[in-house]
C-alpha cells in the first residue's frame, strides 16, 4: 500500500492552487465533468485520488493506480498531458 502523508498532501495543494490554478480547472473539467463553476482548488491528494472543491461542492478524481510521494509529479503532469 502506498501512502501519502498529510504534511506532502498539504504542500502539493498549496503549490498546485499558488502556481497551477489552471491545471486544477482542467482536471476538474476533464476527469469530473464539471464544466461551470465560480472557484476551484485542489483540496487533498492521496495515493488513490484527488479532491477538487469547487464552489460548495467536491470532486474526487481517482488515479488510474495507486501513487506513492515519488509518482505525485509525474502523475499529475501525465493527466494534463491527457487532456492536452
Amino acid at each position: 500500500m502506498k501512502i501519502i502523508t498529510s504534511k506532502t498532501s498539504e504542500r502539493v495543494c498549496k503549490h498546485m492552487n499558488k502556481d497551477h490554478i489552471d491545471s486544477i480547472h482542467k482536471y476538474l473539467k476533464y476527469y469530473a465533468n464539471i464544466l461551470e463553476f465560480k472557484e476551484a482548488y485542489m483540496e487533498e491528494i492521496s495515493s488513490k485520488f484527488l479532491k477538487i472543491k469547487y464552489d460548495d461542492n467536491s470532486a474526487i478524481i481517482n488515479f488510474k493506480n495507486e501513487i506513492s510521494e515519488d509518482e505525485i509529479h509525474t502523475t499529475l503532469v501525465s493527466m494534463i498531458k491527457e487532456i492536452d
